[in-house]
């Protein structure tokens, strides 16, 4: 899976607009957007404020396998 890809399944596991995780994360709206429509590549500080703020939980890992995202 893309990080694009992985980006968006968060946002929705999570409930959250691309505004509201923005926020979370300390990032523009627009960034967030510009990496899941692929304008934009994640930077290792984005990665690592996703990870920290939204770590892959046990109920992530069986969202995503659930709905066909990992196997």
């Amino acid at each position: 899976m893309e990080f694009c890809d992985y980006l968006k399944k968060t946002r929705s596991f999570y409930g959250l607009t691309q505004a509201e995780l923005a926020v979370k994360l300390g990032y523009a709206q627009t960034t967030v957007s510009d990496i899941e429509n692929k304008r934009k590549h994640a930077s290792e500080k984005f990665k690592a404020a996703l990870i920290r703020h939204f770590p892959r939980t046990d109920e992530f890992e069986r969202f995503l396998y659930e709905r066909g995202f990992i196997k």
